[in-house]
């Protein structure tokens, strides 16, 4: 089942393996050959992924606490027909 907090797990591990290539790889950029106009274009899409990571992170927390809200007034609501019906 997909949940939130699921959602929340996966992104912050692919913001921490994106932060881990960064700090390991992405200097050999500054090192090798080839055009600069495709190793921007590989720094960009690089940071453009992480910061998407970093936005899905933001968001699946607001999710889970909009869910948590949720899940309290279902409660409350279930809890009413109860003592309704008795």
């Amino acid at each position: 089942m997909v949940t939130a907090e699921k959602l929340r797990v996966d992104a912050a591990k692919l913001d921490a393996l994106l932060e881990a290539f960064e700090h390991t790889y992405l200097h050999f950029v500054d090192l090798g050959g080839g055009e600069m106009d495709d190793r921007d274009k590989g720094v960009m899409a690089f940071y453009a992924i992480r910061d998407l990571a970093q936005k899905i992170i933001v968001e699946a927390n607001e999710l889970s606490e909009h869910m948590e809200v949720c899940d309290a007034v279902l409660a409350v609501n279930h809890a009413r027909k109860k003592e309704g019906a008795k």
